[in-house]
């Protein structure tokens, strides 16, 4: 029975024949290729502007949390309290502070404590367009422009716009930047932070419910 055995052993290891044809020829490597490249230049586009408007969502929602975090203070404190935005070194800040020191005199910019709008979001600031419509405090321009000097929104002890010229209202946009025209934003990703009335009421738009780029 033994020496049985090993005869059907032998047989079968003298007839066994490695698979030449195994694995994958150069052309179904070129076709995966082709494919997986085809695949990828559909999808790239939607995945980058996935990417783009969760960017714009993040610095969008900073902007406003900082409008509501003045006002609040405001209310809270019963004082006058500010948040001012600018641009520092191509990095969007903003500061929320009380709009008089304790001696009664105007607070100054080196004493605020600037945050940036960028920082700690994963957002690099290049890949943001942040502008606004405001030309002085409390006073819309009517038209959006690129966000460079100082600009602020002062709310009194009651949380209402002091001293107010608001036109159609005082908005803080976030967008992404057209890459022929860094200035301008591409119209199709603003997001915006509105105090709508004089009362101070916010309200948050998309795309073209927000203030036109000059």
């Amino acid at each position: 029975m033994f020496k049985f055995y090993r005869k059907i052993q032998n047989y079968q290891r003298l007839n066994h024949k490695p698979n030449k044809d195994a694995g994958f020829t150069f052309m179904e490597l070129l076709i995966v290729i082709l494919m997986v490249g085809i695949l990828s230049s559909i999808a790239a586009p939607s995945w980058l502007a996935f990417v783009n408007r969760q960017r714009v969502n993040k610095v969008h929602e900073r902007v406003l949390s900082v409008i509501q975090e003045a006002q609040r203070q405001a209310k809270n404190k019963k004082l006058s309290y500010s948040v001012s935005f600018r641009m520092n070194d191509g990095v969007p800040e903003a500061a929320v502070y009380q709009d008089k020191n304790n001696k009664g005199e105007d607070n100054t910019p080196e004493t605020f404590q600037w945050q940036s709008l960028v920082g700690d979001l994963g957002v690099k600031p290049d890949q943001v367009w942040v502008g606004t419509n405001l030309i002085d405090d409390n006073k819309s321009g009517g038209t959006l422009s690129i966000l460079e000097d100082q600009k602020t929104i002062t709310f009194d002890n009651q949380g209402v716009l002091e001293n107010p010229d608001i036109g159609d209202g005082l908005a803080i946009v976030v967008a992404v930047p057209d890459s022929k025209e860094k200035d301008n934003p591409i119209k199709a990703t603003k997001r915006c932070v509105i105090v709508k009335t004089i009362l101070g009421a916010l309200q948050t738009k998309t795309k073209g419910d927000c203030p036109s780029s000059t």
